[in-house]
């Protein structure tokens, strides 16, 4: 069924929540492009606790302003009158917003959850949501709200996912169907996110030592081998390869702490590397022939004999 909504609400407006105000009242964007005929006029509400707070409550409250979204400092009975409510607060803080919003939905809402949560943490905020009569959709955002705006790319999960992603990319947005098990939006960021800040935590460390031994340039050129495939497929055959070549890598990360100790550099994310490395060594995965498997059996393998903990 198609999502028409007239008011939608936002629960945050920080930078997120401002970010896709400032899309969907732009010329053209979600109010900006409303019909000429149409029986109500389409309204932005917003909601912030910490509106007139403090300096930071003072300037959404302007922008919002700005913007003619009205903004309260309180969940207000206007909330009723949201057919779409769009929640951008901090993920520690999601919980909470759920449930002080569940009491005022319109039956039949639409609920999205923008919050930065784990899969877990997205059931709970869809309970209250549920048992108020709402449609609550997991949305992950994979990009960033200042430079990208509502443009920042999300992935989107849930029962009604499929119209609401349609919606959402004729409104401005940028979004991709997951598929309809909400909580699995969530996941896939929180679990992408172990990639991508492992690796800018390992380029803090590597490149600081790189810089004061005077090879950053020399370090930096080194890695033409990871771009020679795209980055999925490398970080598949690190893994592939790790079930044959742990041995040899556990005994290369300690002279790697070492290096690094040499240069004045806490080997912090080296250390953990090479304890994680031990794990699989003492498991004694490595097989007879030598044969690197491919990334499913080695997945199989890695979690029933050397991760485990299920």
């Amino acid at each position: 069924m198609p999502i028409s909504p007239r008011v939608i609400a936002l629960l945050g407006f920080g930078e997120a929540g401002s970010a896709i105000a400032r899309g969907l009242a732009a010329e053209g964007g979600w109010r900006g492009g409303a019909k000429a005929g149409d029986n109500e006029p389409r309204r932005l509400i917003a909601i912030d606790t910490a509106l007139d707070q403090d300096a930071r409550g003072a300037a959404l409250g302007k922008e919002a302003r700005r913007l003619e979204v009205a903004i309260a400092g309180i969940y207000t009975e206007a909330l009723r009158e949201a057919d779409l409510v769009i929640c951008a607060v901090p993920g520690e803080h999601a919980l909470e917003a759920a449930t002080a919003a569940a009491p005022l939905l319109k039956n039949g809402a639409h609920y999205l959850d923008l919050c930065t949560v784990t899969g877990r943490m997205s059931d709970e905020d869809r309970a209250p949501i549920e048992q108020a009569g709402g449609s609550y959709v997991d949305v992950a955002v994979m990009g960033g709200f200042f430079k990208q705006g509502i443009k920042a790319p999300m992935l989107v999960a849930g029962e009604d996912a499929a119209p609401m992603v349609e919606w959402m990319n004729a409104s401005g947005f940028d979004a991709r169907l997951l598929g309809a098990r909400p909580g699995s939006a969530s996941s896939v960021k929180m679990l992408r996110s172990t990639l991508v800040k492992g690796l800018e935590a390992l380029g803090v460390e590597a490149l600081v030592a790189a810089q004061r031994q005077g090879l950053l340039e020399e370090v930096l050129g080194c890695l033409s081998d990871a771009d020679s495939m795209p980055l999925r497929d490398f970080i598949a055959m690190l893994v592939q390869t790790h079930v044959v070549h742990a041995h040899r890598r556990w005994e290369e990360m300690g002279l790697v702490a070492r290096t690094l100790r040499e240069t004045g550099v806490a080997p912090l994310m080296t250390e953990t590397i090479e304890r994680s490395h031990r794990r699989t060594v003492d498991a004694g995965v490595a097989p007879a022939d030598g044969k690197v498997p491919g990334l499913e059996e080695a997945l199989a393998i890695l979690s029933e004999k050397v991760v485990r903990g299920r």
